[in-house]
């Protein structure tokens, strides 16, 4: 069994990091909740540079997009060099 987040399930997470930077949450509590969004966020998709779609593109990418970009992602397998 998988814990891989679904395209809505992305989306949802993507609008609630947005939600929160435009909180009046600040500190240690802006912390830990931003921490515990991108930890979730990061360990259910393949694509490890989720959150640098969030924060990074330019032009801005809309959660749908960034959804889409996510779950598009295919890692390069590299053979097994070990001779087995």
């Amino acid at each position: 069994m998988n814990n891989f987040l679904t395209r809505k399930e992305i989306i949802a997470l993507i609008r609630e990091i947005d939600r929160l930077a435009r909180s009046s949450i600040e500190g240690d509590q802006f912390e830990r909740e931003l921490e515990k969004l991108h930890r979730r966020l990061e360990a259910g998709v393949l694509d490890p540079g989720i959150t640098n779609y969030i924060y990074l593109e330019i032009p801005e990418l809309t959660p749908e997009e960034i959804a889409d970009r996510a779950l598009a992602y295919k890692p390069i397998i590299l053979p097994d060099e070990s001779g087995r």
